[in-house]
C-alpha cells in the first residue's frame, strides 16, 4: 500500500494538469464544436434529415454497430433537427463561458455522439478525437478557472487523477499509434507518403500546389512527419518535470497539423488537434500571461466525496486500458478480442478510435465527379455547373468543388468498393434537390460518373478513366 502510494505521488509530480491549461481547452474545445455545429448546419437537410442523402430508415443498415444511439433519430424533419442544434449550441455557449460547466460538458458530450452516429459517413479522425476529449473532460476540472463557475470553486493551481492520466494517453495515442501504422515503404524506404497525399486533387491547398514541385522537399518532410509522430507521446508521457518537455510537445504538435491543414483540405482536424493538445501546456508557459488568472484562495470550498473520487479514479483506470486495448487491436502483431459485452459498452460510449491517418498506406486514386442529367426527351445537362452540356475537363482547383470538409470526406467514402451503396444514394438527392430548384428545367435521370486518375511512384498520373457510379430516376423510391 505505502508503494502505491509513493507511486501515485510521483505519477502526481509528473502528470499534473495546470488548471489554467484546462480552462484554455474548454474554450478552444468549445469554439471548435461551435465551429462543427455552423458547418453542419449549413446542410442540415442533405445530411440529417428524410429529405436528404441518409434517411432514417437505413441508418441501422449500413455502419451501424450494437450498442450505438442516437436521438437525432428519433424524427427525420428538417423542424426536429433544427431544434437539436439550437439545444447543441446553447449547451456549446454554456461550456464556452463556464457556465454550469459539468453539466454543460456532459450534454455536449451526450449531444456530440448522437451527432455523430446519425451520419457516420462524413466523420473523420479529428472528430474522434474531440469526442474522445470531451469523455475525459468530464472527470476533469476545466470549468475552475476562465468561468463563470470559478468563484465556486477552491481549485489548486494543478491537477492530477487518472482521468487527467487518461487525458495525456489519449493526445499521445493519436500519435503513437498512427506512427506504428505508418509500416508502408510510403514512410520508410521510399519516403513518398507526403507526395502520394499531395497528389489527391481533393485535399491539395495551395501551399500543397507549391510543396509539389519539390520531390526532395517532399520526401524530407514525410520523414519529418514520421519522426515527429514518434516524438511528440515521447515528449508527453516522459515522467519529468521539466517545463520545456511537455512546451516542445504542444509546438510540435501546433507546427505540424499548421502545416497539414495550410496544404491540405483536412477541415476542423488540424484545428482539433491543436485545441485539444492545450491542456498539456506547463504552469511556467502560463504564468506569462498575467490576464490568465489563477484561483483564488478566497474562494467557496466545496467538500470532495472520497467515494466518488475513488470510483471516478477506478472508472477511468478502466477506461483507460479499453482505449489501449482497441488502439492495440488495429497492430498486426495483436490478436486480443473485446468480448460482445464489452464490445456494447464501448459503443455505447463511443469510445471506438483509430488514428491511422495516412496509414498505412495512402489513397491513390483521386478524381472528380459528374452529375449528367437527363430531360424526359432526352436533352443532355450538367446539373453541376448548370450547362447544356458536359463539362468533363479537370477543375483546375478541385478543392473548391466542396462546400465543406464533411462533402469532401463523402465524396472520398463514395470511391471506396466497400461504402458503394452510398453511390445511389447520393445521385437521388442531387436529382430531386435539381428538380426542387429548378421547376421549370426538370430532370428524368440522372448519371453519376467519375473520372479516377491514380498517381504513381515516377511522380506522374497514369491515364484518366471515366466509371460510372450510379444511374437513378425520378421513380425510384
Amino acid at each position: 500500500m505505502l508503494k502505491l502510494k509513493r507511486l501515485l505521488v510521483k505519477l502526481r509530480s509528473f502528470y499534473q494538469l495546470d488548471i489554467r491549461a484546462l480552462a484554455l481547452m474548454r474554450i478552444g474545445v468549445a469554439l471548435v464544436v461551435l465551429s462543427d455545429i455552423i458547418i453542419r448546419w449549413q446542410d442540415l437537410s442533405a445530411f440529417f434529415t428524410n429529405a436528404g442523402l441518409w434517411p432514417i430508415k437505413l441508418i441501422h443498415n449500413f455502419g451501424w454497430q450494437p450498442g450505438y444511439w442516437s436521438f437525432h433519430t428519433f424524427s427525420g424533419s428538417y423542424g426536429f433537427a433544427t431544434l437539436l442544434f439550437c439545444l447543441h449550441t446553447v449547451l456549446a455557449l454554456s461550456l464556452l463561458v463556464g457556465y454550469k460547466t459539468r453539466i454543460a460538458t456532459f450534454f455536449v458530450w451526450i449531444f456530440t455522439i448522437s451527432l455523430h452516429n446519425r451520419n457516420l459517413f462524413i466523420l473523420q479522425s479529428g472528430d474522434d478525437l474531440l469526442r474522445l476529449t470531451l469523455f475525459w473532460a468530464l472527470f476533469l476540472p476545466w470549468g475552475n478557472a476562465l468561468s463563470l463557475d470559478a468563484k465556486k470553486y477552491a481549485s489548486k493551481p494543478k491537477h492530477f487523477s487518472f482521468a487527467s492520466l487518461g487525458y495525456l494517453v489519449l493526445i499521445a495515442s493519436v500519435y503513437i499509434f498512427t506512427a506504428l501504422l505508418k509500416n508502408s515503404s510510403e514512410w520508410h524506404s521510399d519516403a513518398s507518403a507526403v507526395y502520394y497525399a499531395l497528389s489527391l486533387d481533393q485535399l491539395r491547398l495551395p501551399l500543397g500546389d507549391w510543396l509539389y514541385n519539390y520531390p526532395g522537399l517532399m520526401q524530407f518532410l514525410t520523414k519529418a512527419v514520421y519522426y515527429t509522430e514518434i516524438l511528440i507521446p515521447i515528449l508527453i508521457l516522459l515522467p519529468t518535470k521539466n517545463k520545456w518537455v511537455k512546451l516542445s510537445a504542444f509546438i510540435l504538435i501546433t507546427l505540424m497539423h499548421i502545416g497539414i491543414g495550410s496544404s491540405l483540405y483536412v477541415g476542423l482536424f488540424y484545428i482539433i488537434n491543436i485545441t485539444t493538445a492545450l491542456a498539456i501546456l506547463p504552469s511556467e508557459f502560463l504564468d506569462r500571461f498575467k490576464f490568465i488568472a489563477t484561483s483564488n484562495a478566497e474562494k467557496i470550498k466545496r467538500k470532495s466525496i472520497s467515494v466518488l473520487k475513488y470510483f471516478s479514479n477506478a472508472f477511468s483506470v478502466l477506461i483507460l486500458m479499453l482505449c489501449l486495448i482497441l488502439n492495440l487491436s488495429y497492430m498486426p502483431w495483436y490478436d486480443y478480442e473485446l468480448d460482445k459485452p464489452v464490445n456494447l459498452i464501448v459503443n455505447g460510449l463511443r469510445l471506438n478510435q483509430f488514428w491511422g491517418m495516412f496509414s498505412p498506406h495512402i489513397m491513390k486514386e483521386d478524381g472528380w465527379y459528374l452529375h449528367e442529367g437527363y430531360t424526359a426527351e432526352g436533352k443532355l445537362w450538367d446539373l453541376y455547373y448548370d450547362l447544356p452540356y458536359i463539362y468533363s475537363e479537370k477543375p483546375e482547383h478541385l478543392v473548391k468543388n466542396f462546400k465543406s470538409d464533411r462533402w469532401r470526406k463523402l465524396a472520398e467514402n463514395m470511391q471506396r468498393s466497400d461504402y458503394t451503396f452510398l453511390r445511389p444514394l447520393y445521385c437521388k438527392y442531387i436529382l430531386k434537390k435539381w428538380n426542387k430548384e429548378h421547376p421549370k428545367n426538370q430532370m428524368e435521370s440522372l448519371d453519376l460518373i467519375f473520372f479516377m486518375e491514380a498517381s504513381d511512384a515516377s511522380y506522374k498520373t497514369k491515364p484518366i478513366e471515366r466509371q460510372k457510379y450510379s444511374f437513378c430516376t425520378i421513380h425510384d423510391e
